[in-house]
């Protein structure tokens, strides 16, 4: 890459470079920046014209930054560079075992249960990624083994959203394609022993398993299971209150090998493919395994969350002597304010809390489509996230921001002013309306024009008018200049300005470029701009959150708008941008019958909360987001900034000097920024006991001294990646200022911090041998002023995910903020063998 642009001392050169960077941060397309970026930056000779090259700039300016912050750093070599991918791309290739050219099978197989959601389009990606690149194929296998949560819509809505996504399977199956022989083998393994039938009701099954005790239906005859057998498959009484477990072991340290469930009878729903012909169905465990042998699967994508159940899928291919099949895993999906539970979102359906499936407010594939997204950016999202084990609690800035390079070249521009507010212009001119040529695109010639409509009256933004002053020339974007003569201001504001044209005008003289729309009121376009928050107020969702307890009030804010008249030409699902105000997709267009059009707000990435911050009208809005704009309308009533400007401002001067007091300790630590890694609590503890959660496979129950009256209780989710004889007696680091909440009924009062790997592996951030129990973790060059007494976890408000994204373990396993070291009276916190890894 670096030597294609080498030349960059010209001026083909660096539009070769800017176009290279236009859809990527770095030369690479990686997640930092590299040694290729710096050696080629080292032969720009000046910075680049920000209007010509916006993106080598950007690029340049970020180099200078990094230079001036890290001025000993070692930068890495790209990736890219070397002939591979970068790092942002994820390197997806040689990840398969035993992969060969031509053999490879995947399958994608969802259950008809729900809608795909944003997690099941990274699944059938990344399969059909795999299938395509090895010259395989991809077969798309619907999972329906359970007729009490199915549907024949849900298979259809799935089939046409990965026709969307792009996304063509070879072969298209049901699990219920196999009922005759998966009955058969199934007979088999009774017959050898291998599973027996059972009666022990639900609890008490769930109690033995949990406690490692074999029912007493273990070593029944297999006489008696065959007979017991025949009842299921015939839905009899008796059949019915049977199950078929498997004999593996019921003192695993794996409670998933306890004898699981393998059938079990339903006869009170038909099935949907099947009707009634079957009584008794297999569960997934049994199923999956089976029919990915028989199907020729290659190799079965998992997401990380089925690891305890590995043992128990080669289990099944195994006692059932079918052919082997290689397990592959990948992260879960998991973002911020966001349910990816088909059950909990079918939940919000049928409640009628949200429109639909499809609703711009659900992570479903057709409710991200209609908000604005585009398949090719969550392709790249999905690429960047490659095959990493690493599970993180994922922000959406990350996708919108990569959408938003997708569609910002290529998307028209459209003026759209506020009703509320709204202040009319009388010009001297022209004395009819007439139209003009401009450009689609002010940057992308090959898009063609569009009519512009010119009028003597234009309506302006009340924010605009109430900046100007009487005799100031300021510019009518794609018209010209105009000197404003006369404002008439009443108690709500500016109520009329009068100006005239100076067409004559250099734009490059006025201060102020405004958006306008003419006013035709025959032709004039009614808008509502609709504009989403997350549809949940916390962050990341339990298993015990009562869901009717966090919906977002205002989650949903219209504002009425007046437009461009050729808004009008505009369809469904095209996507524009209306000036100074964001990136929009119609969902209603304009209609005959006088019903205003619909414009979703499209996220583009920059705010960390995707939510609502600007040119909102307030009485739309309830609770803290109305206070908050309320707030800013009295700020710009009194002289003061208000909006997206006094949000620039705050970071300014001012800005500045409100973190250094931050930093220094004065302020109260809720006023201190966000990302500021000293309201943060981080202490040393020692692990005094650990035990299983009795209702959590995944939880760990530990009791942890921090040098206080009382032992602190927390529940870790750390079952699966250590035992307790390591944890106990252990020196680890404790965040102690969350809020306590309870974990399946067990309350957790702080989280054990822990580094993970890129391939998924955790271990205990530890303190050095000597740290006092309760002292406070200190990080290099930073003023360690007073924590917060309980962290806010509301979005824009939490400073844990404020500072979430530099906490690292650098390449010496040592715990940093942004390179910054922790320290220990004695020394630094540590990781055993995580180098270059994530922390939580």
């Amino acid at each position: 890459m670096a030597g294609s642009l080498s030349d960059v001392t010209t001026n083909t050169g660096l539009k070769e470079l800017n176009e290279h960077l236009a859809s990527r941060t770095y030369l690479g397309g990686g997640g930092q920046a590299t040694s290729e970026d710096f050696a080629l930056f080292s032969k720009v000779a000046a910075v680049p014209d920000v209007h010509k090259f916006p993106h080598a700039r950007r690029w340049c300016q970020h180099l200078t930054a990094l230079k001036t912050l890290f001025p000993l750093r070692d930068w890495p070599r790209s990736n890219a560079s070397a002939g591979g991918k970068g790092k942002d791309q994820a390197n997806l290739e040689g990840l398969l075992p035993h992969a060969e050219m031509g053999k490879v099978v995947t399958r994608f197989p969802p259950e008809p249960s729900g809608y795909l959601h944003i997690g099941h389009a990274k699944a059938a990606m990344m399969n059909n990624h795999f299938a395509r690149f090895y010259n395989g194929k991809l077969i798309l296998r619907f999972d329906d083994t359970n007729p009490t949560k199915e549907k024949a819509e849900f298979e259809e809505s799935i089939i046409s959203d990965l026709k969307t996504l792009e996304v063509v399977p070879d072969r298209v199956t049901h699990t219920s394609d196999s009922f005759e022989d998966l009955q058969n083998i199934m007979h088999k393994l009774i017959k050898d022993g291998k599973c027996y039938i059972d009666d022990t009701d639900a609890e008490t099954m769930q109690k033995e398993r949990f406690d490692g005790i074999p029912s007493k239906r273990r070593d029944q005859p297999v006489a008696e299971n065959l007979r017991l057998w025949g009842e299921m498959l015939k839905g009899s009484e008796e059949g019915l209150r049977n199950c078929v477990r498997a004999k593996i072991d019921m003192q695993n340290k794996n409670k998933c090998l306890r004898d699981p469930v393998f059938y079990r009878c339903k006869t009170d729903v038909p099935h949907h493919q099947t009707g009634w012909k079957y009584k008794s169905y297999p569960t997934y465990d049994f199923a999956c395994p089976c029919v990915d042998a028989m199907d020729g699967v290659t190799h079965a994508l998992r997401t990380i969350e089925y690891k305890d159940r590995d043992p128990m899928y080669e289990w099944v291919l195994e006692a059932t002597g079918l052919r082997k099949v290689h397990l592959v895993e990948f992260s879960k999906t998991q973002f911020s304010h966001t349910i990816l539970s088909k059950r909990k979102l079918a939940l919000f359906v049928d409640n009628g809390w949200v429109e639909g499936w499809n609703d711009p407010r659900f992570p479903t594939v057709q409710g991200v489509l209609r908000r604005g997204m585009t398949v090719e950016g969550l392709r790249d999202f999905v690429l960047t996230q490659g095959m990493s084990k690493a599970t993180n609690l994922m922000e959406w800035d990350k996708i919108w921001a990569i959408n938003k390079q997708k569609i910002d070249p290529v998307v028209p521009r459209y003026a759209g002013i506020g009703k509320l507010g709204a202040v009319l212009l009388k010009l001297d001119g022209p004395p009819e309306p007439m139209c003009k040529l401009e450009k689609k695109h002010p940057k992308n010639e090959e898009m063609g024009e569009r009519l512009l409509m010119l009028a003597k009256e234009v309506w302006v933004e009340q924010e605009d008018a109430a900046d100007i002053s009487e005799g100031e020339q300021v510019t009518l974007l794609h018209w010209g200049n105009i000197f404003v003569d006369k404002i008439h201001r009443g108690a709500e504001g500016v109520s009329e300005m009068v100006g005239r044209l100076n067409l004559a005008g250099n734009v490059k003289d006025t201060k102020k470029k405004i958006h306008w729309v003419p006013k035709l009121d025959e032709q004039v376009t009614n808008v509502v701009l609709r504009e989403f928050d997350h549809l949940v107020t916390k962050a990341k969702i339990e298993d015990d959150d009562q869901l009717a307890d966090l919906i977002n009030p205002c989650s949903l804010i219209d504002t009425e708008a007046v437009g461009d008249p050729m808004l009008k030409t505009l369809n469904k699902g095209d996507k524009i941008q209306l000036e100074r105000r964001g990136f929009f997709i119609v969902d209603a267009p304009a209609l005959a019958r006088g019903k205003p059009m619909v414009l979703i707000k499209i996220p583009d990435g920059k705010a960390k909360d995707m939510g609502i911050s600007s040119k909102v009208d307030p009485s739309k809005l309830q609770g803290q987001q109305s206070k908050k704009v309320e707030k800013n309308a009295t700020s710009k009533e009194l002289g003061g900034a208000a909006g997206p400007e006094a949000d620039k401002k705050a970071h300014g001067k001012g800005g500045e000097k409100a973190k250094a007091k931050a930093k220094a300790g004065g302020g109260k630590p809720a006023d201190r920024p966000i990302n500021d890694i000293t309201r943060l609590n981080i202490r040393v503890g020692r692990m005094q006991k650990v035990w299983p959660h009795p209702d959590a496979e995944k939880l760990f129950c530990e009791e942890i001294d921090l040098g206080e009256p009382n032992v602190r209780t927390i529940a870790s989710g750390l079952r699966a990646h250590m035992k307790e004889e390591d944890m106990i007696g252990q020196l680890v680091v404790v965040l102690a200022n969350l809020k306590p909440r309870k974990m399946q009924g067990f309350e957790s009062q702080g989280m054990v911090l822990c580094a993970t790997s890129a391939e998924g592996k955790v271990e205990l951030l530890k303190p050095p041998a000597g740290a006092k129990v309760g002292e406070r973790v200190n990080i290099e060059g930073f003023e360690m002023a007073d924590p917060d007494e309980k962290l806010n976890e509301k979005t824009g408000k939490a400073p844990l995910e404020g500072v979430r994204e530099g906490l690292r373990t650098d390449a010496e396993r040592r715990g940093t903020f942004k390179g910054a070291v922790w320290q220990t009276s004695t020394g630094p916190v540590t990781a055993e063998t995580v180098a270059n890894g994530t922390i939580s």
